[in-house]
């Protein structure tokens, strides 16, 4: 991917070539695309089963193969589906000549070859392909037979050579000493010595609790365990909670690593050395786990602190030796300085006993279980479908339905703007209104009656197009001077993301805006516009290339020093591969802003946007007072959504199974009486996926549901 580039507004003030960036990222993301060297490698030793070895005879057979595949795809197949034709054509044509293939059988051949690509393949690529085929086929029989023949003229030569000729005879050396240091000594090579048998015994415990450090799960049991172990051996002079508490202290601690090592390693002792060596290897793990426990029990004393105390009693008399008492005097400075770190709020241990924090560290708290929590923050987030949803498990697919969100009602303080309330010119722009709808009477106030940059995100069929309308209305009014309108004072551009939709805006502003004498024009680059053209046009509506080319020339700024309103539709592309040529006409907007002290308003319209917030600054759209987000309670007319997730893998099933179903729900819509629009990738797959449905209504009998006889344009569309 291309190295990503300052968009600020000091940074654009040097030559930078939109143009041509456009043009490399474009092709960057074209090249995700294709196939991977991986992928084509894999894919020829299926077909090619010794590529590694092959000669280049084949390998260049197996080129042009691939080139006639792809030539009967018509150079626009993914990855995917190229190799499962050229897979298919392969099986059927590989291994016989056509030649001396019934006709039937060449028949069934091309019907299953026509009912995978989805349309009718001519004779001419067939023959080409089968002939590529054949091919292929036949030189990869040759090289095997040669590489027979090869192995068995090896086979015999090796037949005349004596056994053990080849073998690579080494005499024994004066003195052979076997000694192996990593494996234990079994129990009956050794002494039956007091000493022996217990350098045994603890050579087996520290290998025993290595090991299990190692394979098994690291929690504060398996502490508490090696703890016991230490104690018993005589490692350490407190007993196994005690050690156990005191190293939880020693991981928690902030000390540098060595110092730590240190000290653990003083606390278990010499021989203890794997275990010292455990700990500073999985210490992540039980700081983990005491940090839980700490936090359960913090919240259990918090939700029992207000219950009565149990009364105290005398202080018995104890007999101690002085070992004893020195142990009483250790654990009650612990004691102290376990409550001062509580009580100040630190993250030492403030934990008398270690079993109750063993305890705490296993149990679960109420959301240990979700997923989907950010790191880092103390939030939680479920992912869950809205209530109503129904979801079905079918073969080869998984069918998810999601009921219309409901339309939220109005708020007491919430009204309609009538259409009269607007200013007299204003009214001839929305003639046959009566009022605005909810979005657009939401809007009204901060679009109509100030300058500020406004980021609408609205389901489709909010009303957007009048949104962008009441801006320009509001830009009219502001040259409205003694009743006269000032048109060469100001130009209005509207930027729509596709060539068709701004010959459809043009249109729709050209008649609403006809009773107030103003010019709406298109400009791009199907539709060139004169200078003096541009200069009678008082609204452009243009596409973000062609704009950026023109306010690029920094010497002929006399068109952009008379823009005041600039309309972005579907500003959500800033996220496409477009969105830098969008970024570069918003930073060329504000960095004129900036020096020209002018003012240009920057209206953004979009129906998904997510990111609402990061786009709004970027706008320098003030959020409190012209940033509008609409959910799907505010659309119209309330949206039913349907998923349906396919899990068949085979590409073939896939596809056929994408066309049934495909299929089905179109009928089903149209028996109903409504409409039905299937959007494909491609231009290819848009005839392609035509001829199916055809194809299954023939089989199924239901053409006439597909026939436009009746409709009185029938004869304008007739070929």
């Amino acid at each position: 991917m291309l190295a990503p580039l300052p968009r600020l507004t000091s940074a654009l003030r040097g030559h930078y070539d939109a143009d041509q960036a456009y043009l490399l990222r474009k092709s960057a993301l074209q090249a995700l695309t294709l196939p991977r060297p991986h992928d084509e490698w894999k894919f020829a030793r299926k077909i090619v089963p010794g590529w590694d070895d092959a000669s280049s005879e084949v390998r260049q057979a197996y080129k042009q193969f691939i080139g006639a595949v792809v030539e009967l795809l018509s150079g626009e197949a993914v990855s995917e589906e190229l190799y499962q034709v050229a897979q298919t054509v392969y099986t059927l044509f590989g291994g016989d000549d056509t030649e001396y293939v019934g006709a039937k059988k060449v028949l069934s051949k091309r019907n299953e070859l026509e009912s995978l690509v989805g349309y009718t393949v001519q004779d001419s690529v067939l023959k080409k392909l089968a002939q590529l085929a054949q091919k292929l086929d036949s030189l990869q029989r040759a090289s095997a037979y040669e590489s027979v023949h090869r192995i068995a003229d090896d086979v015999n030569e090796n037949d005349r050579i004596e056994f053990g000729a080849d073998f690579d005879f080494k005499p024994l050396a004066r003195f052979i000493v076997d000694v192996s240091l990593d494996a234990p000594l079994e129990s009956a090579e050794l002494g039956s010595g007091p000493f022996e048998k217990w350098q045994y015994d603890a050579w087996s415990t520290s290998t025993t609790s290595h090991s299990t450090a190692v394979r098994g799960s690291v929690s504060l049991r398996w502490l508490k365990d090696q703890c016991a172990l230490i104690t018993k051996s005589g490692g350490s002079m407190l007993s196994g909670d005690e050690l156990a508490m005191t190293l939880c202290r020693v991981l928690l601690s902030n000390k540098a690593g060595d110092q730590i090592a240190g000290e653990l390693l003083d606390l278990v002792g010499d021989t203890a050395f794997e275990i010292v060596q455990d700990l500073l290897l999985h210490r992540k793990e039980l700081v983990d786990a005491i940090q839980h426990g700490l936090s359960i029990l913090k919240s259990e004393k918090m939700t029992s602190g207000n219950q009565p105390k149990m009364p105290t009693y005398g202080t018995q008399v104890t007999v101690q030796t002085e070992s004893e008492r020195q142990l009483d005097k250790i654990r009650r400075k612990e004691e102290r300085r376990s409550k001062r770190s509580a009580d100040s709020g630190n993250n030492d241990i403030g934990v008398d006993d270690f079993s109750s924090l063993l305890l705490a560290s296993e149990r679960k708290e109420a959301f240990d279980d979700v997923i989907g929590s950010g790191e880092g923050s103390d939030s939680f987030t479920v992912t869950s479908l809205p209530q109503g949803t129904t979801r079905k498990h079918m073969k080869g697919y998984e069918e998810v339905k999601i009921p219309p969100t409901p339309t939220a009602s109005l708020k007491p303080n919430e009204k309609l703007i009538e259409i009269k309330e607007l200013d007299e010119f204003a009214q001839a722009a929305f003639q046959g209104y009566k009022s605005l709808n909810r979005v657009q009477s939401r809007i009204f106030q901060a679009t109509y009656y100030t300058n500020e940059n406004i980021l609408v995100c609205a389901p489709t069929g909010a009303g957007k197009t009048n949104i962008a309308m009441i801006a320009v209305l509001h830009e009219v009014k502001q040259h409205f001077r003694d009743g006269i309108l000032h048109k060469n004072e100001f130009k209005i551009v509207y930027v729509a993301p596709m060539k068709a939709l701004a010959a459809e805006v043009t249109a729709t502003f050209s008649r609403r805006l006809s009773p107030l004498n103003l010019v709406v024009r298109e400009l791009t680059g199907d539709m060139q516009l004169t200078k003096n053209e541009i200069e009678e046009t008082q609204m452009i509506v243009t596409t973000p290339e062609k704009w950026d080319v023109i306010t690029r020339k920094s010497s002929d700024m006399s068109l952009s020093m008379l823009v005041k309103l600039i309309i972005i539709d579907e500003v959500h592309l800033l996220n496409d591969d477009r969105g830098s040529v969008i970024e570069a006409l918003v930073a060329r907007t504000l960095r004129q802003v900036e020096s020209m002290q002018s003012m240009i308003r920057i209206v953004g319209l979009s129906a998904t946007l997510p990111t609402y917030l990061e786009v709004a600054h970027f706008l320098r759209v003030n959020p409190d007072t012209g940033l509008f987000f609409f959910d799907s309670s505010y659309r119209p007319v309330p949206l039913a959504q349907q998923y349906i997730g396919i899990s068949e893998r085979d590409y073939t099933k896939r596809s056929e199974l994408f066309n049934t179903l495909c299929y089905e729900k179109v009928v089903e819509s149209i028996k109903q009486g409504h409409q039905a629009l299937v959007f494909v990738h491609t231009r290819k797959d848009t005839g392609k996926t035509a001829r199916t449905l055809i194809d299954l209504a023939a089989k199924a009998g239901e053409l006439e549901l597909f026939s436009s006889a009746d409709h009185p344009q029938f004869p304008l569309i007739k070929v």
